[in-house]
């Protein structure tokens, strides 16, 4: 029940977040389906080397105006917005990783809205690939005097 407050989030405030340009409408449209996703993460390091750390993983994501998570339904409001989640299509029995997204108003990016269920914490990613049949989403953080970038692969 953590994401009915994120619903309300998305009802409230999508106008300000979202802009309604054609190219975060026709982004929006792209996304929409199921895609298989590897999540990769990599170290950059103070001068410059890039380091795998563990091991990829792969699981099912689903884009959609309206998506099922885990025991409701979840509608995006806007054009500029959809609902996405993330699941084993092994079993379908394990709670879902569900997400409201939007994009910037040059759709160059992509905004998870209060994720993990914050109010207030938004994570954004830089659209690094984009077309119908391949995404590719860089996340990064920093870590002390490093940054860690998690790159979501999308294929269909």
């Amino acid at each position: 029940m953590r994401l009915l407050p994120l619903a309300l989030l998305l009802l409230a405030g999508c106008d300000t977040i979202t802009g309604t340009s054609s190219e975060a409408v026709a982004l929006m449209d792209r996304l929409d389906g199921v895609w298989t996703r590897t999540v990769t993460t990599e170290r950059i390091t103070a001068d410059g080397a890039v380091i795998a750390e563990g091991s990829p993983r792969t699981d099912a994501y689903e884009v959609g105006r309206q998506i099922r998570c885990n025991r409701i339904t979840l509608d995006s409001v806007a054009d500029t917005d959809r609902v996405s989640v993330a699941f084993d299509p092994t079993n379908t029995a394990v709670p879902r990783d569900c997400a409201i997204i939007t994009t910037d108003g040059t759709a160059s990016r992509l905004i998870f809205i209060g994720d993990a269920g914050s109010l207030v914490e938004d994570l954004v990613a830089t659209i690094e690939e984009d077309s119908r049949e391949r995404q590719v989403w860089a996340f990064y953080a920093f870590d002390g005097g490093e940054t860690v970038r998690t790159l979501w692969t999308l294929t269909r």
